[in-house]
């Protein structure tokens, strides 16, 4: 399925959802290819796109076609704004002499399944290399959907792997107070979710 816009044409969740699900793998390459060899291993592909994806949905409300490549144009800008702050940040890093540890990216991306599978199991299960692929960029691009905090408090637990008592600290909230935000989190995560379900490779 591929989306075009009319001139004007303003764009809702699920119709930006639609356009990030068809570019997602584009532009990780793209992102992978501007990225200097000596950084590759300081800077995570997806996390740039994570920024991505919420500077996108923040800004839907303003945005408003004014061609038919209006908003690959308009994400492109956004790509190659993160791209050249995560490169300073990756040279400021590799000055300073500290370093990512080399298989946080592999890790991130199982983190991404594991929380597919979670709140999508009965959707659809990834059954292959491009299905799985598909489903780390449904989680980050509906995860970008969500309100803050509860973006941060689902990043936090399920991604990052801490625990609800120091989600709790980090985000200065009580224990109780964090458990309703990953409980609604979840809930309004598997509800993102389902329109991406026409986009996967492996079946309908």
């Amino acid at each position: 399925m591929t989306h075009t816009l009319q001139q004007n044409a303003q764009i809702d969740e699920a119709l930006a959802l639609g356009l990030l699900m068809e570019r997602a793998d584009r532009l990780q390459t793209y992102i992978r290819r501007s990225m200097p060899s000596d950084l590759m291993r300081l800077v995570s592909v997806e996390d740039i796109l994570q920024e991505v994806w919420i500077n996108v949905f923040g800004g839907l409300t303003s945005f408003r076609a004014d061609g038919p490549d209006s908003f690959d144009r308009w994400l492109t800008s956004l790509v190659q704004r993160r791209l050249v702050d995560a490169i300073r940040k990756a040279r400021s890093l590799k000055r300073g002499g500290k370093r990512r540890i080399g298989d946080r990216v592999q890790m991130r991306t199982t983190s991404y399944l594991n929380l597919f599978d979670r709140v999508a199991c009965k959707q659809r299960t990834p059954s292959s290399e491009d299905a799985a692929k598909e489903a780390v960029h449904a989680v980050q691009i509906a995860l970008s959907t969500l309100p803050e905090d509860y973006r941060c408090a689902i990043t936090m637990r399920h991604l990052d792997g801490h625990s609800q008592a120091e989600v709790a600290v980090a985000m200065a909230r009580t224990l109780p107070a964090i458990n309703s935000l990953l409980y609604r989190g979840l809930r309004m995560l598997r509800a993102r979710l389902e329109p991406a379900r026409r986009f996967f490779s492996d079946g309908g």
